[in-house]
């Protein structure tokens, strides 16, 4: 029997993707300030995006399979920046660990190479199920659970682990080679 929440689930599953790109296109567009101080025209194009992307059915796929990951990825950090500070380590330590150029800049790093690797592996899941056909992906989906099989053999898939471990080498050989204590 269907439910009212049932019946809803649909809309918010497009609601979402459409907030969350409006959102993140008004933030950094009013943060960067590329447009100037007028705050209607960083508005004018967060909304245009965010329709654009509400129609976009592999945007709207994509943002739905990255979203919980990055939760999971926010949630950790929380618990990590938690326990730094169970054990007497200063905000300002912590603070200066999240810069590129500070103390422990590879941290920035890192969590640059988690999203990259989010936000792609979502993409291209979502791009190999609208080539498959959808009885392929229901029995997929059957069979592996409901996170999707796709995103977890993308993710570790040979390739893509050798490639993700190369650049990691080569991010930390260019900022090893390139700080100020190497000159």
């Amino acid at each position: 029997m269907a439910t009212p929440l049932d019946v809803g689930v649909n809309f918010f599953s497009g609601l979402f993707p459409l907030l969350f790109t409006f959102l993140v296109v008004y933030g950094v567009l009013s943060y960067t300030k590329v447009l100037g101080d007028n705050k209607a025209v960083p508005a004018f194009i967060a909304v245009l995006l965010a329709i654009a992307t509400y129609f976009s059915t592999v945007a709207v796929k994509t943002i739905n399979m990255m979203a919980p990951w990055f939760v999971l990825l926010f949630v950790f950090g929380i618990f990590v920046l938690i326990a730094y500070q169970l054990f007497g380590v200063e905000e300002k330590t912590i603070s200066s660990m999240w810069k590129p150029g500070g103390a422990g800049g590879a941290l920035f790093y890192w969590i640059l190479t988690f999203v990259l690797m989010i936000g792609l592996g979502s993409l291209f899941t979502v791009l190999k199920q609208e080539k498959m056909p959808p009885s392929v992906i229901e029995n997929a989906t059957a069979v592996a659970g409901s996170a999707g099989p796709g995103f977890w053999l993308t993710i570790t898939n040979p390739k893509v682990l050798g490639a993700a471990l190369l650049l990691l080498i080569a991010m930390f050989a260019i900022k090893h080679l390139t700080s100020a204590s190497s000159k």
